[in-house]
């Protein structure tokens, strides 16, 4: 939108004005957007705001826009509020309406104007996730080796995990089992963030230890969580026993 092009055309334009050879009175205002911030989940057609300003002088109002880039920088929020004193911050949810799906690229564009007519212009990019209600896929989780009371030993856990909308983590658990099933002690465990990525593939490497107890028998139980919050466990069918 023209809106978008008018501010970022106006960031160039920043000056600072006051008393000639008084550098502390023209600092500009600083400005620090805490959220919305990286990927958030569409969930509820509103965007968390909150933001941090200062000033030397006196703080007196922001503008903020905030809209999306994948649908042609339309704008679909646009606030002006007043701000006071030399810290002051600012939380509101700002609604999306029904209209726009937001999913995708947005930003939020934020001005601030102190009481020596200073001006500082922020921009922040974010990324919205469509509502998921779908759990991760786990494709492999492969048993390499057996856990052991050798500490010089290891073995490994190799996975396959996907996502449509983004990977969390993955949390592997060794745990007791008695006749194939679980006893619910945890031998050892490990979790790994994935840190969006829809397809990830890799290896976990768990080193023996005299701690655990020669002859009982485990399972291996992992989780996988996605950026909404599902999750899909696994656990092996087969059974093992650590050696003596």
């Amino acid at each position: 939108m023209a809106l978008k092009g008018l501010l970022l055309a106006l960031s160039l334009s920043l000056y600072s004005c006051g008393g000639s050879g008084d550098d502390e009175r023209t600092s500009a205002p600083s400005i620090t957007i805490l959220s919305p911030a990286d990927s958030l989940n569409l969930s509820n057609n509103k965007v968390p705001v909150e933001i941090l300003f200062s000033d030397n002088s006196g703080l007196v109002s922001t503008e903020i826009t905030i809209g999306n880039t994948d649908l042609g920088n339309i704008v679909y929020h646009y606030s002006q509020r007043g701000l006071s004193g030399l810290n002051d911050n600012l939380q509101f949810e700002a609604a999306i309406p029904p209209t726009i799906n937001a999913a995708g690229e947005n930003y939020i564009i934020v001005q601030c104007f102190d009481e020596d007519g200073n001006e500082t212009f922020v921009e922040q990019t974010f990324y919205f996730l469509n509502q998921d209600n779908s759990a991760p896929i786990i494709n492999t989780i492969a048993h390499q080796g057996i856990l052991t009371r050798d500490p010089q030993a290891s073995m490994s856990i190799a996975y396959d995990l996907r996502d449509d909308q983004g990977l969390d983590s993955l949390y592997i658990y060794f745990m007791k089992s008695q006749n194939g099933n679980l006893l619910g002690d945890t031998l050892v465990a490990q979790g790994i963030k994935l840190n969006g990525e829809k397809n990830r593939q890799g290896i976990a490497y768990f080193t023996g230890s005299p701690s655990y107890p020669g002859g009982s028998s485990y399972k291996v139980l992992a989780k996988a969580f996605d950026l909404g919050g599902n999750s899909r466990q696994y656990i092996s069918p087969a059974e093992y026993s650590i050696p003596n």
